[in-house]
């Protein structure tokens, strides 16, 4: 089972099977070498030795790390490999040596605390890092003298970012040897040093006229930035180079033996002495239009130049010419594939209680802690006429009045509204949840089976419909709620819309009926291994519902804390979830992926959001995932994972994230006024936002700004230089938000974040009003009653439709949807002016160029931007580009007329300059 290096590079990685309870069908290796791709180094079984799986793989003088991947998704590490490391998620990777105690010894990195001038010397110091999982135990320090720590650690080749841990809990800096140029932030207003290992290109001699530093160029399959197969049509290549040295960079491809094509690549990033010059390649055609090509290979080689200098890189190193080199060759099958259609969608997220009233017969206000106020109430005002507490104390705390209000929005409503989610140019809907709850947000589910009856048709006797049903799929029936679901998803689909739902599945609400049975029968429940009990309490108050959480009564783990509102499902180490709930989930995923369970998904929801997704362990994700597409291999999966997700998006769990890793540097540098993020700043975050995930992944990400769970975007440019989503709930961390409607210049600023998020790459996410003109902090008053144009007047000054805003929207989608390389093409910064607050960027595809310019200043400026065409057009000057008016009565999604005779610009010398206003943008392609 041990991985041998069989020669100076090749390494035999091998695993014996015999032992196995279940005889694996696929085996792979994943590590360092592969981007921890799951299935991109298969292992076939030994022709002599049927039980022994073995794949032979180049690696690099050095460590590597590993693990073996069964049938695709059980990751299981080398129990026999000499070295191993913590993996970060509570096991171990598998380490293994390339060239013997050389190769370890040039690899082996010393680290050193000196607190010698501290006031309060250490006891201890641990080094914590990504290499050990962040563990604050396991890798002590020696004191080699009086204050003086060291500990020497064997490292892979790369980035490693690391911390002192000191006397168990204080984590501190390491000021004294640290790489400041790698450093970056620990996520809690830090940083973490960082230090790198092996080849640096800052020690190159500087680059020279008429020649090529060939030592610095290299090519990474494994690594994503250089390869990965986005869709059969369309790769990313990319390559490195000195930085300063090449002059231009291309890439000669060919698939199934064919001619050569020659595509242009530009520079994507420097670091660390290196510049890495990339592109997306479409082979042939459209870019999803390569279902043909899937089972081709793809030969490719890079030229570099610079004056009369060339050099050709293949897999056999540097080469004279194209012909002397040996191509590089991957299969054009994506690693892992993301749907096609989550890579072009305009993604719009509806609060469905919030969002629009098609039918007053379900509103809610039945219950004793519920309100149902008019649709244009003012949102900040007490209505003691619709039974709320008088006082201005009461809003919030006290009788709490803005939790107990509900408005009656409902899944008729949204049925009303596709007409103009399609003018708006909307392809695709995220609905928060709408399973049966008690609260207006619907995180508490009582029933996963079942639609939300103020969502559909209210029951009076709604126990009756669902008499019978338990955890049994065939006991299931559908309700008059499910069934107006079912009826808008068919109308829906009908009209171009992809439905997405929310699943929350690590907890649920108290009302749900299997936590019921717990609390009536205590242990006796055929369901007490669902939930985290933690204290059976007194036999007595078994059957006492209103004891749980009180002394005596059954304790449970909740979301919310002990005993709370949220229980929480049963967890299982090798599984993720206890076996109750984890079929439960799995068979409530197929219900609606498929609610006629006759294999055909189009009359289901078109994918799931998953909620709080990293309380449940990775295990139950990637069997999740198996299932959702078995029933639907187009499902689209997309995360609530707020900081970077790579071990979910390896192609075994996820298709995307909400990506808020693209909320937060693009507000920090559109919305902050005292300390703006500078455009150099910007454009490094921005290049590690589009290429930090395969490119599969990268294309079909949700970028958003604001959610349910932030300040409204619009807000975010009144109560600017916070953190992002920080300080932005007046109850309970920041009384001086500032609520008032955004002014002239806000609202400017915010159009030009609108321009950039429809622009990058990534499809775009509006959370509902924001088109509209709506503002408002973090929740709940970001969850106001959506401010319709037929809904009358708003009783609050100010609130209402906004139609230029709307229009605005519906510009810049039109702009999107009519430039396939906003959708597909590779994002390249062309400018980064500090001093003025201008930034640039280009997005390419095949021989589609569009540069899209801001100018985040307070003032007019002239900007020179790089084109390559003689005359250009800014598509959003009206008079250069128009939509036509929305019509409701026959909806259709908005498209960009060019005008013939609208404004030009001409370009000199490879230059045009174009005149923006302050706060101003341009979106610049070729006639």
């Amino acid at each position: 089972m041990l991985a041998v290096p069989s020669a100076a590079d090749p390494v035999v990685f091998s695993l014996d099977v015999a032992g196995f309870e279940h005889k694996p069908r696929t085996v792979a290796v994943a590590g360092d070498f592969n981007a921890w791709s799951a299935d991109a180094d298969p292992m076939a079984p030994d022709g002599g030795a049927p039980n022994r799986w073995s794949a032979t793989v180049d690696l690099p003088p050095g460590l590597t790390r590993y693990k073996f991947v069964i049938d695709g998704s059980r990751w299981i590490a080398d129990p026999t490999a000499e070295r191993g490391e913590p993996d970060g998620q509570g096991g171990t990777n598998s380490v293994v040596l390339v060239g013997g105690e050389a190769a370890l010894a040039a690899s082996t990195h010393r680290f050193e605390l000196d607190a010698r001038g501290w006031d309060d010397k250490p006891l201890t110091v641990n080094l914590a890092g990504a290499f050990n999982g962040w563990s604050k135990t396991h890798t002590p320090m020696q004191e080699v003298a009086p204050g003086v720590f060291e500990v020497s650690v064997a490292l892979p080749d790369g980035i490693h970012p690391y911390k002192f841990v000191v006397d168990g809990d204080r984590w501190v800096n390491d000021e004294k040897h640290s790489d400041e140029s790698l450093e970056e932030s620990d996520g809690n207003g830090g940083v973490n040093s960082a230090v790198l290992i092996g080849f640096d290109a800052r020690a190159l001699p500087a680059p020279k006229p008429d020649h090529l530093s060939v030592e610095a160029m290299s090519h990474r399959s494994g690594d994503f930035l250089h390869l990965s197969v986005a869709s059969p049509g369309l790769v990313l290549l990319g390559v490195d180079t000195q930085a300063g040295d090449a002059e231009r960079v291309r890439v000669h491809t060919r698939t199934g033996g064919g001619d050569w094509s020659t595509h242009e690549l530009a520079k994507q990033q420097t670091k660390l002495g290196l510049t890495t010059f990339g592109g997306l390649v479409r082979l042939g055609g459209p870019a999803d239009a390569g279902d043909a090509r899937e089972d081709l290979e793809l030969s490719y080689v890079f030229e570099a130049v610079d004056g009369d200098a060339r050099a050709f890189l293949g897999a056999g190193g540097v080469a004279g010419g194209l012909d002397a080199a040996e191509p590089f060759a991957t299969e054009l099958t994506p690693g892992f594939q993301t749907p096609e259609w989550a890579k072009d969608a305009v993604w719009y997220q509806v609060f469905v209680e919030r969002f629009r009233n098609g039918n007053p017969a379900n509103d809610p206000g039945a219950y004793p802690y519920e309100n149902l106020l008019p649709w244009t109430s003012d949102w900040w005002e007490t209505h003691t006429a619709f039974g709320e507490a008088a006082g201005e104390e009461n809003f919030y705390e006290g009788a709490g009045n803005v939790w107990a209000r509900r408005y009656g929005g409902d899944i008729q409503g949204l049925q009303e509204a596709l007409p103009y989610l399609k003018e708006l140019g909307i392809t695709a809907l995220y609905l928060n949840p709408i399973f049966e709850a008690d609260s207006m947000h619907k995180y508490d589910t009582a029933d996963f089976r079942h639609v939300d009856d103020n969502f559909g048709i209210l029951a009076e006797k709604r126990f009756e419909q669902v008499a019978g049903e338990t955890d049994d799929p065939a006991t299931w029936k559908i309700t008059p709620s499910d069934r107006v679901f079912l009826d808008f998803l068919e109308v829906a689909h009908a009209q171009g819309f992809k439905v997405v739902i929310d699943g929350v599945f690590n907890h649920t609400g108290t009302a749900h009926p299997f936590f019921q049975d717990v609390l009536m029968h205590g242990p006796e429940s055929e369901y007490a291994d669902w939930f985290e009990v933690t204290d059976w309490g007194d036999p007595a108050n078994w059957g006492k519902p209103e004891m749980a959480g009180e002394p005596g009564g059954i304790q449970y783990n909740a979301w919310d804390g002990p005993s709370g509102a949220l229980p929480v499902f049963k967890n299982d180490p090798q599984t993720g979830l206890a076996p109750g709930p984890r079929e439960h989930i799995f068979a409530i995923t197929k219900r609606w992926l498929d609610p006629d369970g006759d294999g055909d998904p189009s009359d289901g929801v078109d994918g799931w959001r998953l909620d709080v997704p990293g309380d449940i362990a990775h295990p139950f994700w990637i069997d999740w995932r198996k299932v959702v597409k078995d029933v639907n291999p187009d499902a689209y999966i997309v995360g609530e994972i707020w900081p970077w997700a790579h071990p979910w998006l390896q192609g075994d769990q996820f298709d995307a994230v909400m990506n808020y890793q693209f909320a937060m540097p693009a507000t920090d540098f559109f919305a902050d006024v005292e300390n703006p993020m500078p455009p150099s700043v910007f454009a490094e975050r921005m290049l590690r936002v589009a290429y930090g995930y395969p490119m599969q992944v990268a294309l079909a990400q949700q970028n958003l700004y604001g959610s349910h769970d932030t300040d409204r975007l619009a807000s975010m440019f009144v109560n600017t230089d916070r953190p992002y989503d920080g300080m932005n709930r007046i109850q309970d961390s920041d009384p001086s938000y500032d609520k008032r409607k955004p002014d002239a210049e806000e609202w400017a600023r915010m159009r030009q974040a609108v321009v950039f998020q429809h622009a990058f790459l990534g499809a775009p996410m509006t959370y509902y009003g924001d088109e509209a003109g709506m503002w408002g902090p973090d929740d709940p008053s970001n969850r106001a009653p959506m401010v319709w144009p037929d809904a009358g007047t708003f009783e609050q000054e100010g609130v209402g439709f906004d139609p230029e805003m709307y229009a605005f929207f519906r510009r810049v989608i039109a702009i999107r949807q009519h430039l396939p390389a906003l959708q597909r093409g590779a994002f390249n910064v062309v400018l980064a002016d500090d001093d003025a607050g201008v930034f640039a960027f280009e997005r390419v595809l095949g021989d589609e160029r569009v540069v899209v310019v801001h100018n985040r200043s307070g003032r007019a400026r002239d900007v020179e931007v790089p084109v390559d065409a003689e005359r250009v057009l800014d598509l959003l000057d009206p008079a250069t580009a128009s939509v036509p008016a929305p019509d409701l009565a026959d909806p259709q999604r908005p498209e960009l007329e060019v005008r013939g005779d609208g404004p030009v610009l001409r370009a000199s010398g490879g230059e045009a300059t174009v005149r923006l206003p302050a706060w101003g943008s341009a979106i610049l392609v070729a006639p």
